[in-house]
């Protein structure tokens, strides 16, 4: 009985290292069978098998379940390109022996489960044995697949759509301990309070002349102009092209 030898290993994890014997007559489900098995993974929708050039460049597609694939090819008689549907291989229905190429062939597994993992897979040894084993069989195992933890529970209580999530201000070190050593003088404040009137008060009239603002210096505004504060100052539409106008007409005069 002719038997091939896999030597498989992990992209993710180094020290991972599986070696399995299984008939050249038995199928690519048969193989992914027994890599869930030895390598501790639970059964999944999806998985791919794919067979590659010894740089793992993928070739042909095993799927494990029964999936159409597209595309795109140059036709001749169109002298266009088109998408072309096409059924890919069945791993139950794929015997390992039809697509090996290679004494030394590469592969590559793609699982699908609780998280995704990808395999190097190379054909290592051609056996010849007389006795009557069960295959596959796992010859060689060597490290695990870590399990990945569980995601963190979702709290019940959601917020409110209208309310919007507070950031905290992150005030940085330095200026923290600045704003700490800030010290109120009750005296100093006392002093501000009782000459806050002579500070808002304080208004030279000769630097408003001088700046033209006020007083003769004022050449804008005439003694009759009434300076609009707000369209609030007039009551309806009419007045304010009314008072327009008349601005206008004055205009001329300055």
């Amino acid at each position: 009985m002719i038997l091939y030898r896999f030597r498989i290993t992990s992209e993710d994890q180094e020290d991972f290292l599986r070696e399995i014997e299984i008939q050249p007559t038995q199928t690519f489900l048969d193989f992914h069978e027994i890599i869930l098995s030895t390598a501790d993974l639970d059964s999944c929708e999806k998985a791919f098998f794919y067979t590659t050039d010894r740089k793992y460049k993928k070739h042909q597609e095993i799927s494990y379940k029964p999936q159409k694939k597209k595309i795109k090819k140059y036709d001749n008689e169109l002298d266009e390109i088109i998408n072309e549907e096409f059924e890919l291989h069945l791993m139950k229905d794929s015997h390992l022996k039809n697509f090996i190429e290679d004494p030394h062939q590469k592969m590559i597994y793609e699982y699908f489960g609780k998280e995704f993992l990808v395999f190097h897979i190379e054909l290592f040894k051609l056996l010849k044995i007389e006795e009557d084993i069960l295959l596959p069989r796992c010859v060689k195992k060597i490290g695990e697949i870590p399990k990945k933890s569980a995601m963190p529970l979702i709290p019940d209580e959601e917020p409110e759509e209208d309310e919007v999530p507070r950031i905290p201000l992150q005030i940085p070190r330095e200026r923290e301990v600045m704003l700490t050593r800030i010290e109120e003088n009750e005296s100093e404040l006392a002093e501000i309070e009782n000459n806050l009137s002579e500070f808002l008060g304080n208004e030279d009239p000769q630097n408003d002349q001088a700046a033209g603002i006020g007083g003769e210096g004022d050449d804008y505004h005439s003694e009759d102009e009434d300076i609009v504060e707000s369209v609030g100052d007039f009551e309806d539409l009419e007045n304010i092209e009314l008072k327009q106008r008349e601005y206008d007409g004055d205009s001329d005069d300055y």
